[in-house]
């Protein structure tokens, strides 16, 4: 299954970049195309049902080594990612469904590139960000307690980023550019804050991203996270 998803991608890139090269002047704009991309990659990963939920474990085990493999993160980050994808079997498969929506994005952003760089930089970026950010989950929750949060802040900063994760296809293929962005700038600090182990928790980590980024106090991220927490 490994070989036949790479030669998938492969087939699947060189198509796109046909498709890109002819569009018409009325082509679909990249956030449509990226949503078509991201059916057919998913097919490619894991059958007709473009999901892995159901798949036998030896299946399972082949696509997410080939779809972590095909986002050329670190050693490290690979192996993060493996342990999220086993922390919580419930979650699982959404989060390999959303690896697989990943690496749609980062294939096309190199072809949205060649039309507009900005927007093609964009894409890439979130969706580092994003796979990162996946690496991370299995510190969601993790610990009762945090130094810098009550424990009704930890809670709902718990279940903020645990709405981060359904948001992922979201991000990469319906938000505006702007709003991408944004987002791309909180994932990444959370995710350095989170390695240089500053904070005891992930949830501290985030707020204190939010803070940096938007350049807002305590208080106003913790109005952010509760935002976050319900959206819809």
């Amino acid at each position: 299954m490994k070989k036949a998803f790479i030669i998938g991608m492969a087939v699947l890139v060189t198509s796109m970049s046909v498709s890109f090269a002819h569009a018409a002047p009325a082509a679909k704009a990249p956030r449509e195309v990226l949503v078509e991309y991201a059916k057919q990659v998913k097919e490619a990963a894991f059958g007709k049902s473009r999901t892995s939920k159901g798949l036998d474990a030896q299946k399972l085990k082949s696509a997410q080594d080939s779809i972590i493999n095909e986002l050329n993160l670190s050693a490290g980050k690979n192996t993060s990612l493996a342990m999220a994808l086993k922390a919580d079997p419930a979650k699982s498969a959404q989060r390999l469904d959303n690896l697989a929506t990943i690496v749609a994005a980062k294939k096309m952003a190199a072809e949205i590139s060649k039309r507009d760089s900005a927007e093609g930089q964009s894409i890439d970026a979130a969706a580092t960000a994003s796979a990162t950010f996946m690496s991370n989950s299995h510190l969601t929750g993790a610990r009762r307690s945090a130094k810098e949060l009550s424990t009704a802040e930890l809670t709902e900063t718990t279940a903020a980023l645990t709405r981060m994760e359904t948001l992922t296809d979201s991000i990469l293929t319906r938000f505006s550019k702007a709003e991408r962005d944004s987002y791309t700038q909180i994932l990444k600090r959370h995710d350095e804050i989170v390695e240089s182990a500053q904070k005891g928790t992930s949830e501290e980590a985030f707020v204190q991203a939010i803070m940096e980024v938007k350049g807002v106090d305590k208080a106003k991220a913790l109005e952010l996270v509760r935002k976050l927490k319900e959206c819809v």
